[in-house]
């Protein structure tokens, strides 16, 4: 996985906004400790980090009828949720904790719970996101002490509802809240300089990260792992070899949306944006790197899939993402004005030119579609499938911290010469 992040009413306003909506809906929807969805964190001055609760425990009981979520913890953590649709979810936030489930298995889903997925959602921010199988309702939401001061448990009942009664709770949320979710990421608040002459701004977009962990290998190797450390080298040897600025839309493990990773290349002015993923497929004998761009109809069956999974990431994160559909034919009329999608390509050819022989390629490596991710309409951007975690040798490879010097290496050499005929200039 388009809009601008949502800002929240400050905390005091945010309070009676609340209560208005504990009125109008019975309490169902959210607690009275509603936490600010939209809590900026500024590099310039973080704030003092309060200690991490771990989230140690957790269960999923019922059935079709009436399904139970607990989820037991070591110090008191203030709980706020909503409801979201399209697909319907209940989404759980919360001041940084740490998920550690000493046995996983007893959250797998069930009941009118689909699908769960847990993790950051920034530096001081984690979130719960429950797929429901059908529409459906928190009849509880409490926190209850087990054991004072050391075990407390999250209870959530969740019960069925009809269609209708469902869209209208959501209807009476966002009357009142707007739409919850959204993130706001390092220097949002921070005017970035003009650029010096002679130098160019390249920025490494790692993909997934927190909540959102991407694809998994069968080793357990996780995409938002791989692309950290893959993005990081990246970013030394590119900064090294030439007069380059080198910005990470993330340097740890935390969501990023695809809005703010598109934004976040805006506001820092880039010369040129390469986000790197691993993903999986279900053809599991596809292999090697690729490099896409950005287009209106996909090259193949294989980038129209890819595409459509990699644009589902903010609504896997519990994210509103309806106004970004579509928003790749927008914007191609005015890619095609300012050129941006040939220098995207010249970077694609230049790049995979760089990788042969060094890199397994996929057979006809450079391919395109519509990625969210590569909207920017003055910034020539492309996003590196490094490989496949769902195929057994790229798996394999990806695994060796050799390969991933290697192909750093290589990346950081195709952008030297991408721009090795202006740095004559």
């Amino acid at each position: 996985m388009t809009r601008s992040p949502t800002r929240l009413p400050p905390v005091p306003a945010l309070g009676r906004a609340v209560r208005l909506l504990v009125l109008l809906l019975g309490g169902l929807v959210l607690p009275a400790t509603f936490a600010a969805a939209t809590d900026a964190t500024d590099d310039a001055a973080p704030a003092a980090r309060p200690p991490t609760a771990v989230v140690f425990a957790g269960r999923i009981a019922g059935d079709e009828t009436s399904t139970r979520l607990f989820f037991d913890f070591d110090r008191p953590v203030d709980f706020s949720h909503f409801m979201m649709a399209s697909p319907e979810r209940l989404v759980i936030d919360s001041p940084a904790v740490l998920f550690r489930f000493a046995e996983p298995e007893l959250i797998e889903p069930r009941g009118l719970v689909a699908g769960i997925r847990y993790g950051a959602m920034a530096r001081d921010r984690s979130r719960i996101v429950v797929t429901l199988a059908g529409p459906a309702r928190a009849a509880r939401f409490e926190v209850v002490e087990l054991e004072p001061g050391a075990k407390f448990r999250l209870v959530v009942d969740l019960v069925p509802v009809t269609a209708d009664e469902y869209g209208d709770l959501v209807s009476r949320q966002r009357a009142v809240l707007g739409v919850s979710g959204e993130v706001v990421t390092k220097g949002d608040r921070v005017r970035v300089p003009p650029k010096p002459e002679g130098r160019f701004t390249i920025v490494i977009d790692p993909g997934h990260g927190g909540i959102d962990g991407g694809a998994e290998g069968a080793s357990g190797i996780k995409e938002k792992d791989l692309t950290l450390a893959v993005a990081s080298k990246i970013a030394t040897k590119v900064a090294a070899i030439g007069p380059f600025d080198v910005k990470m839309t993330r340097e740890e493990d935390v969501f990023v949306s695809l809005q703010e990773r598109v934004n976040f290349a805006r506001r820092n002015h880039a010369d040129l944006v390469i986000s790197i993923h691993a993903d999986s497929l279900r053809q599991k004998w596809v292999r090697g790197a690729t490099v896409y761009t950005l287009s209106r109809e996909a090259s193949d069956e294989l980038a129209r899939e890819l595409a459509q999974s990699e644009n589902m990431s903010d609504q896997i994160a519990g994210l509103d993402s309806r106004e970004q559909q579509d928003v790749v034919n927008d914007i191609l009329a005015d890619l095609t004005a300012r050129e941006t999608a040939k220098f995207s390509r010249a970077f694609s050819t230049t790049l995979v030119r760089t990788l042969a022989g060094d890199v397994p390629l996929i057979k006809n490596p450079q391919r395109s579609a519509a990625f969210v991710v590569l909207k920017a309409p003055e910034i020539p951007s492309v996003l590196v499938e490094l490989g496949y975690l769902s195929n057994a040798t790229d798996e394999k490879m990806m695994a060796d911290p050799t390969w991933e010097e290697d192909i750093s290496a290589q990346i950081a050499k195709a952008v030297r010469s991408f721009f090795e005929a202006r740095l004559a200039e």
